[in-house]
């Protein structure tokens, strides 16, 4: 023991955001999605689709600062979200490789992660119609 001093040993580990310990995990542990999984997973976006009754999608990523608009054309039936749901899959499979697609817990949007060879990014589908202004159609 050293007399007069107060020595204190800490450890200091920076774990990052929990957004980092999730892209770290994806990367190191998820599996790319089955075709079968993908399957029902297009089912779940048809359902999410009907269930917003919204016209106009967003999926974003924000940290690859990638922003696509999905337009239903004022059609939101189960078909009409089961093709959307395969353009969605299909827009996913060039940005990398897909390890999941799930509800977020409040319902507001689907989660999405993909990875490529170096890191993974977290994409969200969701409703935008708000987002969206339209002023007349193409002639007027």
């Amino acid at each position: 023991m050293i007399k007069g001093e107060d020595v204190k040993k800490t450890s200091e580990i920076t774990l990052g955001t929990a957004y980092d310990i999730n892209k770290d995990l994806v990367q190191k542990y998820e599996k790319t999605l089955t075709d079968e999984e993908l399957q029902q997973k297009k089912e779940l976006i048809a359902r999410y689709i009907l269930e917003v009754k919204q016209f106009y999608f967003m999926l974003l990523c924000h940290e690859q600062r990638d922003y696509t608009l999905f337009n239903l054309n004022n059609e939101s039936d189960y078909e009409k979200g089961l093709k959307t749901a395969t353009e969605l899959i299909e827009c996913l499979n060039n940005r990398g490789q897909i390890k999941g697609i799930d509800k977020t817990k409040d319902n507001m949007a689907i989660e999405i992660w993909i990875s490529n060879e170096n890191e993974s990014f977290a994409y969200y589908f969701f409703g935008y119609d708000e987002g969206v202004i339209e002023i007349g159609g193409i002639n007027g």
